[in-house]
């Protein structure tokens, strides 16, 4: 059944395909009867002319056709700046669900994140669709985040970061072509490095935070001599929240001398920092901050902590309560999915939370726990009365199943 539903919405894309190369390129129903719609339009990619190419990313945008991500990925490469802009807006509504929060922007380059930047990472990754994100997508934005207009490296980076969260992640090796995924993660993480150098501040800004987001261990010095160069303000925070991603043992020092820093939210990434480093022997340390620390931002990665570095005992269950508190949702959030990898069996439980938010976003995050044995949880919970909740389990479903 599972196969000839999929044959149908092949069929359908298909069809909506060949209508709309009737509408925009006058094919004839004869070209139509060939059934190489696909093929026809995808060749339009490649038309000397930009407006003809332009044309084409728009139609296989339009018709949310996953197999066009290729050979969109082809012209992230294109000449023209248009081109490129329009294909990297296509890939993101191929592999998102809705609108992602974007960045303000001045001019063609991003604004600097707070240091609550993260946070909306994590929301962005809950519109990922269920789909496998092809190499070649992921080579195609490593070159446009080398590309000369800074317009055209934003956009990439925003992408990068986004799509190389999941792609690029250290348990995110069941395709069978990991070690062209490697190879194309291993180009943004690269590349992203570059951008550190940029003349832009934002650029740069942004290119350290996409480099926790990608989790790219090879970037951890250049990103420590950034924050050792600056050591405060907007260049320092970004550094920072680079670093805490990573969470690499040589960062260690640096995250401790931050534990009785001023500001909270620095305080934060450097408990996050010391929790993905798996030192178990900082434990001591992050429990007597416990003790006199008030931020609930702070307290919430302490729990994170606790999880991570194997000291469980309620926070676990605190961090999943924290998603039905709007004001805690954002950071609990982003713990969560992190966890999901690790405790896909344990966070399957708040499929039955009381609270909806709490089973919607917990159904969300397993969906990215690559962990296939919660698929009978998720199942009864494509069942919940609540359609959100239902719609968010039967998401995860199609995800472990990829």
């Amino acid at each position: 059944m599972r196969s000839n539903s999929r044959k149908a919405n092949a069929d359908s894309r298909k069809a909506i395909v060949a209508l709309l190369l009737v509408v925009v390129f006058g094919f004839s129903g004869a070209a139509m009867a060939q059934q190489h719609s696909f093929d026809e339009v995808a060749s339009g990619l490649k038309h000397p002319d930009a407006q003809t190419r332009l044309r084409a990313i728009q139609i296989l945008k339009d018709a949310d056709y996953p197999e066009a991500a290729v050979p969109i990925a082809a012209v992230l490469g294109d000449a023209d700046d248009r081109v490129q802009l329009a294909a990297i807006d296509a890939e993101r509504s191929l592999f998102t669900s809705r609108a992602v929060p974007r960045k303000k922007k001045i001019g063609f380059v991003i604004e600097v994140r707070t240091v609550a930047g993260g946070e909306s990472a994590a929301a962005g990754q809950l519109t990922l669709k269920p789909r496998a994100i092809p190499p070649q997508v992921l080579a195609g934005l490593a070159g446009a985040l080398r590309d000369r207009t800074p317009g055209v490296r934003s956009e990439a980076m925003n992408l990068a970061g986004l799509l190389g969260s999941v792609a690029c992640a250290p348990k995110a090796r069941s395709q069978p072509d990991v070690p062209a995924v490697d190879d194309a993660c291993t180009q943004i993480g690269n590349a992203l490095v570059d951008n550190i150098n940029s003349r832009e501040a934002q650029l740069r800004r942004g290119a350290m935070q996409a480099i926790g987001q990608i989790r790219y261990a090879n970037a951890v010095q250049a990103l420590s001599d950034q924050f050792s160069y600056y050591q405060q303000g907007p260049d320092a925070t970004a550094a920072l929240e680079g670093l805490a991603g990573i969470g690499h043992p040589m960062s260690v020092s640096i995250f401790e001398d931050l534990l009785n820093h001023s500001n909270a939210g620095l305080r934060r990434l450097a408990v996050e920092g010391l929790a993905r480093s798996g030192q178990r022997e900082v434990l001591p340390r992050l429990q007597q901050l416990g003790q006199s620390d008030r931020a609930a931002e702070v307290l919430l990665a302490l729990h994170y902590a606790n999880v991570r570095l194997g000291n469980m005992e309620n926070s676990l269950q605190t961090l999943l309560a924290s998603l039905a508190t709007p004001s805690q949702r954002p950071v609990a959030l982003r713990y969560v999915l992190d966890l999901s990898t690790s405790h896909a069996p344990q966070l399957a439980g708040a499929l039955k939370d009381p609270s909806v938010d709490v089973r919607r976003l917990a159904a969300d995050a397993i969906g990215f726990s690559r962990n296939p044995a919660v698929i009978p949880a998720l199942e009864a919970a494509a069942k919940d009365s609540d359609p959100d909740v239902a719609a968010a389990a039967r998401n995860a479903i199609a995800r472990l199943k990829l």
